[in-house]
């Protein structure tokens, strides 16, 4: 009676932690919604006025710039194509994007002011960072050290926090586009610290939706299931179907908010 009461316990406990499992990943691959009704038909509105070119700025690291594209467009030529079935405005894109910058490279690129002028006439400001965060953690995580792990996760969180402040203080009406972390190591990353990847994830998500105009757009559920297809040949970067495949989401995510 007791070794079946105790099996009994063990099949529920593991059944709510599935759900929970579940709810977390849904959490973590699901686009968000702008706080603001009137943020997204203002850009709704942006999209179809005649007249002035839509401006998109890119920020962030390789992925930002477009490394891996073997086609060598990135967002810079996908996205615009994707905006272009929306609008008959001209596209303008600003790609600022940095090979090997990080998070803290990012806070320290914005507090010097540089792009303040590509800020403030900006539409649509998409963001790319954190992917060399994660790379930086790799030597910590295969010794096993997960406090550094989450050392750095900490700091990413607070480096982002404090970069969408300063792109809102400097414009507070642009779309914010936040692009969520994949993992393109997956063999590397021990279980603990993969869910401490999504925990990053989700809570970057939060943090996008206390925002009354940017959008979050999950990358991980895109590269975990198609990365033969979507992700190149240097084990790392999105491919050209990879770039593709995520600024269709993102205009997709545009059009439905």
């Amino acid at each position: 009676m007791i070794k079946k009461l105790i099996t009994y316990t063990l099949l529920i406990l593991a059944c709510i932690t599935l759900i929970i499992l579940g709810i977390r990943i849904f959490e973590t691959t699901r686009v968000t919604s702008p706080k603001s009704s009137q943020s997204a038909f203002e850009l709704a509105q942006k999209l179809s006025e005649k007249g002035s070119p839509l401006k998109v700025l890119i920020l962030g690291d390789s992925i930002a710039k477009g490394t891996g594209d073997e086609q060598g467009k990135g967002f810079s030529g996908y996205l615009s194509e994707e905006l272009k079935q929306s609008t008959s405005k001209d596209i303008i894109v600003k790609n600022e994007g940095i090979d090997g910058l990080t998070s803290t490279g990012l806070l320290e690129h914005l507090q010097s002011k540089r792009l303040n002028s590509e800020i403030t006439d900006a539409d649509i400001i998409l963001i790319s960072i954190g992917g060399n965060d994660l790379l930086k953690s790799l030597p910590s995580n295969l010794l096993g050290q997960e406090d550094s792990f989450q050392k750095q996760f900490a700091s990413y969180l607070d480096n982002l926090k404090q970069s969408l402040k300063l792109l809102r203080t400097t414009n507070p009406n642009s779309a914010i586009i936040l692009l969520g972390l994949y993992n393109p190591y997956e063999i590397l990353i021990s279980a603990e610290n993969q869910h401490l990847l999504n925990e990053l994830n989700d809570q970057s998500r939060q943090m996008i939706e206390s925002d009354g105009n940017a959008l979050y757009i999950p990358t991980y559920d895109l590269m975990k299931y198609n990365s033969t297809r979507y992700i190149s040949k240097d084990s790392l970067h999105p491919s050209s179907l990879g770039y593709q495949a995520i600024s269709e989401r993102i205009s997709q995510a545009l059009k439905t908010h």
